[in-house]
């Protein structure tokens, strides 16, 4: 069902999706890889979806660490509203506003910061305030990780993180970049 849920908004919404079906278990565990989790007090996932790279987090995440996630689709909200976990608070808001809605919840900073949001499809504003944003509540010794169907954002990701490594997995669909990023 989460397939057919997620087929269909993308149908309606591909600009802001950016895919046709969630990330694959594969990626979801890529994306998590560069996790501490015995050190995560505080992460942040922007572009939740139907909750697959959000139940991975949650399926090693310290009891008393917090996953905050961004969501600006209404029905992959309702959808994650669903999941029953106290560690997990769903904001339905852009990304690009993520500091004042952390600062409204008490966080300082985040620990690490995990993305799907695509990037590319979003035109250079927004991708500048979103990656900005990021920037902005990620820890000096956070990581923000990002996921893209392409190398079209390495450049200006570049920018904004001084170190950046790129891994990739043809175990999804399409085949997906990862971008593991340091401040």
């Amino acid at each position: 069902m989460e397939i057919i849920n997620f087929f269909a908004e993308s149908l309606k919404n591909l600009k802001t999706i950016g895919a046709v079906v969630p990330c694959s278990s594969v990626s979801a565990r890529k994306m998590t890889g560069p996790i501490d989790f015995s050190k995560a007090k505080t992460i942040v996932e922007l572009g939740g979806g139907t909750g697959a790279v959000t139940r991975e987090i949650l399926k090693r995440l310290s009891p008393n660490a917090k996953l905050i996630v961004f969501e600006t689709n209404r029905n992959f909200v309702t959808i994650l509203k669903n999941i029953d976990d106290v560690r997990l608070t769903i904001i339905e808001g852009s990304a690009a506003h993520m500091a004042s809605h952390l600062k409204g919840m008490d966080v300082r900073e985040a620990d690490y910061v995990i993305s799907t949001l695509p990037l590319v499809n979003m035109g250079k504003g927004t991708e500048e305030k979103i990656l900005e944003a990021v920037r902005g509540v990620l820890g000096a010794e956070g990581r923000y990780v990002q996921i893209q169907y392409s190398l079209v954002s390495k450049n200006r990701i570049k920018q904004k993180f001084g170190n950046v490594k790129v891994d990739f997995t043809p175990l999804n669909f399409p085949p997906a970049f990862f971008y593991i990023c340091e401040r």
